[in-house]
């Protein structure tokens, strides 16, 4: 993570921790998914994600993820979305997280819980690897994804979509959609006529 290097070899200063940051991001990804729940866009090689990143001292990072998973679960549930929060179990946390949430969303469509976003306690995994030092201890890293779009989009058309077809927008985004208070066919006239245009190449 970008954020994460940008801290490589520094000593935090203990007056400074924990500290907590965000930033948007484009993500790539090798791996896609062939299964059939997970197909189309919920799972793609790239995507824009909001990435938060904290650090603190070794015996607040527990505290530090607590608080991640809260926002997290805050952030969506603003959003009029429903959820869970799953504490995964050991063999599903990747080498670097000691403890890890998922918060997941009901896909009516497909009729499963989804994973939303995760936040993880990574303690001095990260750490070590970039020289990150607090008092001359290691400090402990916590990740979290505050928002991956492509997931987000289809929690929200998935569970407000009503029987014309239409999608209700939560109030929380009406202000950032012109006041409007669904999305259908009928309701775009607000978006700018797009036409082909034709780019003339000067000739040498």
């Amino acid at each position: 993570m970008a954020l994460a290097a940008y801290l490589m070899n520094n000593e935090i200063h203990p007056s400074q921790l924990p500290l907590r940051l965000v930033a948007v991001s484009r993500c790539y990804r090798a791996e896609t998914s062939s299964t059939s729940e997970e197909r189309g866009i919920y799972r793609v090689h790239q995507f824009t994600k909001v990435e938060m990143f904290g650090v603190s001292e070794p015996e607040q990072s527990s505290e530090l993820l607590d608080q991640f998973r809260d926002w997290q679960v805050n952030h969506f549930a603003d959003l009029g979305l429903d959820l869970q929060v799953m504490d995964m179990p050991p063999h599903e946390l990747g080498a670097q997280a000691y403890r890890k949430y998922d918060v997941e969303a009901w896909l009516p469509a497909k009729q499963i819980w989804a994973e939303l976003s995760s936040c993880s306690d990574c303690t001095d995994y990260q750490s070590r690897r970039l020289n990150i030092r607090s008092n001359g201890r290691f400090v402990h890293t916590v990740n979290g994804t505050a928002c991956a779009v492509p997931r987000l989009l289809i929690a929200l058309f998935e569970q407000h979509q009503q029987r014309d077809g239409s999608v209700l927008i939560p109030p929380s985004l009406q202000t950032y959609m012109g006041g409007a208070t669904h999305i259908s066919k009928d309701n775009n006239h607000h978006l700018p006529a797009l036409r082909p245009m034709k780019r003339l190449s000067k000739k040498t």
